[in-house]
């Protein structure tokens, strides 16, 4: 019995610390990256990687994705907070023992946390990847895009293989 509770608490601990790293890494990169261009890059300039594709473009954005609803940045902030909010409550209700799912979620809080932190401070988002056939964004971006996907991914795997995602999830990879 007592060696249950230890491998439970043991790999509980190591999804807790993976959630907290992914979330942290995603802010540290996000406000790393932007601080780059915000000093590197002027306002408005455009610096090509791959010609005709991929450019560092150096904008600020006042509103939400895609530069809509500009000036809402108090709408933004408390979205942004309701969404951190979630997260935590998805990461500590649901209790999904899944790699996966903890990365997953990690990702979306460290963007949302990053974003946010912008907006509170700033009052605007730097906006700075530009894919050609796409819109300018930024890594905090990048990173809720990335775990909805990843998450998106486990929970239709889990849903159409598995019955239950929590047991499901709880035989994944360790």
């Amino acid at each position: 019995m007592k060696n249950k509770i230890s491998k439970y608490n043991i790999k509980q601990f190591r999804l807790d610390i993976l959630f907290g790293l992914c979330a942290i890494a995603a802010i540290a990169i996000d406000q790393i990256s932007k601080y780059w261009v915000v000093n590197f890059v002027p306002l408005n300039a455009q610096i090509k990687l791959i010609p005709g594709f991929l450019y560092i473009t150096h904008i600020k954005n006042s509103g939400g994705a895609f530069g809509l609803f500009q000036n809402k940045v108090n709408v933004f902030i408390i979205v942004s907070i309701i969404s951190i909010l979630l997260i935590i409550v998805l990461k500590i209700s649901m209790n999904i023992k899944s790699y996966t799912y903890n990365l997953a979620l990690g990702f979306v809080l460290g963007g949302a946390i990053g974003n946010l932190y912008d907006r509170y401070f700033i009052r605007e988002v730097t906006d700075f990847i530009y894919l050609r056939f796409f819109a300018v964004f930024n890594g905090a971006d990048s990173f809720i895009v990335v775990g909805f996907i990843i998450l998106l991914i486990f929970l239709i795997k889990n849903f159409f293989g598995k019955s239950n995602i929590a047991e499901s999830a709880d035989n994944e990879g360790g």
